[in-house]
């Protein structure tokens, strides 16, 4: 199919997104698999390289493929349990610039597209198959995830990994190198991240405890907690007169506890106190009792 033909699936309809508990579960999980990799891979080239997770979406597979590099290189993944199937593409430049770097002859800039010789091909695989063992590494339980590379594909965006229709995830994988930066992309079906607790749709008939995946991954994600002393207002001609050594009347009375807010909801009420050489808050209630 042309470029300038349209999709004859789901063209007016709108993919279903991650709920932003998975989304947040999968950018904990790809956020440590970046980190490995660009560890695995700095022992591997002779470059330095940054790698850092991108911007994430959920479009149909058809759609997914089709915004591949062309030409390019991928490593079809199989991941999970029930071995869902998954791609990691690349541009032809940015495989062949590593493999240079691989062999001791970096580039001053990105390569002329070329065929893979048996060599290079050895050296993708192996460069590949450090990817296999970031994301089976990064899973955040006792035992690593199952993830095992398939095999390496050329000019991935004509290849049928994937049901035209099917949703999957797409994430972009941002590398710093010293040619400028380059994206990956990483296919995921929707359907087979839920086999491994990353839910896709939220079931309003249903009810249930998160997947201990799930749980794993949410628990891994940082958040930010205030201590709020309390609030006070005043004209800009007031602002602009303080000086050091004056003080400030708060709304708060001495006799009321503070404020403990999560992410910019109020959670807990509490008083200050000392522990150590540190501040500390004694928390005395919950906003929900």
């Amino acid at each position: 199919m042309s470029q300038t033909e349209t999709s004859p699936f789901n063209i007016f309809s709108q993919a279903p997104r991650l709920t932003i508990e998975a989304d947040a579960a999968l950018t904990s999980w790809q956020g440590t698999m970046t980190s490995m990799l660009q560890e695995n891979w700095q022992a591997l080239l002779g470059s330095d390289l940054g790698v850092s997770p991108g911007a994430t979406d959920s479009p149909t597979a058809f759609d997914a493929v089709n915004s591949l590099a062309d030409p390019g290189y991928a490593a079809r993944l199989q991941i999970g349990p029930e071995s869902f199937p998954s791609l990691f593409a690349f541009s032809s430049r940015m495989v062949l610039a590593l493999v240079n770097d691989m062999l001791g002859t970096p580039c001053e800039e990105w390569p002329e597209i070329r065929e893979l010789t048996t060599v290079d091909t050895s050296m993708v695989e192996l460069l590949f198959g450090e990817i296999t063992r970031a994301i089976s590494q990064a899973w955040p339980e006792i035992n690593p995830l199952e993830c095992e590379q398939d095999c390496v594909i050329a000019r991935p965006m004509r290849s049928r990994v994937f049901s035209p229709d099917e949703v999957v995830v797409r994430s972009q994988v941002i590398f710093e190198t010293s040619l400028g930066q380059e994206e990956a992309t990483w296919l995921m079906p929707q359907s087979g991240l839920a086999t491994i607790g990353i839910a896709d749709i939220e079931d309003e008939q249903m009810v249930t405890e998160p997947a201990p995946q799930m749980r794993a991954l949410a628990e891994r994600i940082p958040a930010h907690l205030v201590a709020r002393l309390g609030d006070t207002t005043m004209s800009l001609a007031e602002l602009d007169n303080l000086k050091v050594g004056d003080y400030l009347t708060l709304d708060q009375a001495v006799q009321q506890p503070l404020e403990l807010i999560v992410d910019g909801r109020l959670q807990w009420f509490g008083h200050p106190c000392r522990l150590g050489t540190r501040q500390g808050f004694q928390i005395i209630a919950s906003r929900k009792e």
